[in-house]
């Protein structure tokens, strides 16, 4: 009867003594990876000269303008990390709500955004011991230089693109030999289109204008057709005069002569 009772005790003995090691060797494996993770951004090159400047023991012979300059670079590659905290803060936010990024992941970018921050009261309180009011201005003068820095690099990075560039087209030329050049087809067109198009002619000359003597009336604006037109359908004026702006040619014609009547009435009689 004893021997009976003893067996179940001892399993579940073992049993919870098993898993209460498990428990706590799992539990100290995942406090130790969240507390030792990678982290965000690598080594500050630029911090560690600056501190080992400032820590020598012959830092009294180290002009201060040494000192300017290496705390200016500690601080433009803050302004660059702050740069990419921005633009990765956007995508890790838009991803994380998305699911498709772990906490591990935000909590390595809250440690950065952290340590960063301290990093920047750091450089502020180191500039305010070179100069009181400097740590105001020492980032403004950083981000300058980071601009300055970054212009160079691409206007640097101007011939590696351009090779680049010429080895793809010559790839495309290689194999596809007939394939036409984009950037010379429209100088090709407007050529061609030149060529077969000729230079458009007037179809009707251009009157030149003639001289008209000083002693002649103004020209008239009135044609002939027309005053004849009026003078054949209403006939002359009360005082047998031309219509305004006719030509004396075209008066001559219109006015009815005075033998004309004279040759009808001998017809009559």
């Amino acid at each position: 009867m004893a021997t009976s009772l003893i067996v179940p005790i001892a399993y579940i003995t073992v049993l919870v003594t098993a898993l209460a090691i498990f428990s706590r060797v799992y539990r100290k494996r995942r406090a130790a990876e969240k507390t030792s993770f990678e982290p965000w951004f690598p080594t500050h090159p630029t911090r560690e000269l600056y501190i080992s400047l400032i820590s020598n023991p012959n830092s009294e012979q180290i002009p201060d303008s040494l000192l300017k300059s290496a705390l200016l670079v500690r601080a433009t590659t803050d302004v660059k990390r702050i740069w990419r905290i921005r633009d990765d803060k956007i995508a890790l936010t838009n991803l994380h709500t998305r699911g498709l990024i772990g906490d591990d992941t935000m909590a390595r970018f809250a440690a950065a955004e952290k340590e960063l921050e301290a990093e920047i009261v750091d450089v502020v309180s180191e500039a305010n011991t070179f100069r009181q009011g400097w740590g105001q201005v020492i980032f403004a003068t950083a981000t300058e230089m980071a601009q300055a820095e970054k212009t160079r690099e691409t206007v640097m990075s101007i011939p590696k693109i351009k090779a680049v560039e010429e080895k793809r087209i010559a790839l495309r030329r290689k194999y596809l030999p007939n394939s036409p050049n984009p950037p010379a087809q429209p100088q090709i067109q407007a050529q061609s289109s030149n060529a077969i198009t000729p230079p458009s002619q007037p179809t009707s000359q251009v009157a030149s204008p003639q001289k008209v003597p000083s002693g002649a009336s103004t020209p008239s604006l009135v044609s002939e057709a027309t005053v004849g037109g009026s003078a054949g359908s209403g006939g002359s004026s009360k005082n047998d005069s031309p219509a305004i702006g006719a030509s004396p040619t075209a008066s001559a014609t219109s006015t009815p002569s005075k033998s004309t009547p004279n040759k009808k009435k001998g017809k009559k009689k």
